[in-house]
């Protein structure tokens, strides 16, 4: 059976250039201080009584995550510094400098009930609505129906 395919001289150097990244590694050397800001992964969960927050920042030092809450603007920034010498043959795909995650929250948040809590590089953020934010259930109120008739024998 004769199978055809359409080669693409385009895919073929898009494979080279990925092979070759692997093969000398795109970060041999030291970085430039002031390379690229990087962003970590990033969980959000949403439900009726506010939102959590979880963010991988494996080593990196607590001490070095700032976290701001300035109406419904969340800010997550820190810094993530290399240690260690870079001897000959170093090579690391690990993303090294500042990041900051900038999350625009839907509605008002209860920022004395806040929690951050940092453990085994995850960082967890626990979002409580303010209490004027959260749904309630409005009652309607029903009015008792007159008695027309009853009404007119007590008007006469």
């Amino acid at each position: 059976m004769l199978s055809m395919t359409r080669w693409s001289p385009f895919e073929e150097l898009g494979t080279l250039h990925r092979e070759m990244d692997r093969v000398f590694g795109r970060y041999i050397g030291d970085e430039p201080a002031t390379g690229p800001a990087w962003t970590p992964a990033t969980e959000v969960r949403t439900g009726d009584d506010g939102w959590k927050v979880r963010m991988a920042l494996p080593g990196i030092d607590p001490g070095d995550v700032h976290v701001d809450l300035h109406g419904t603007s969340l800010t997550i920034s820190g810094e993530r510094t290399r240690t260690g010498e870079n001897g000959n043959g170093y090579a690391s795909e690990i993303r090294y400098g500042r990041f900051e995650r900038v999350f625009t929250l839907p509605a008002k948040v209860d920022a004395e009930k806040v929690s951050a809590h940092y453990e085994n590089g995850m960082l967890e953020l626990t979002l409580p609505l303010a209490e004027t934010a959260r749904p309630r259930r409005i009652e309607i109120g029903t009015t008792a129906p007159v008695d027309t008739v009853a009404a007119e024998a007590v008007a006469s």
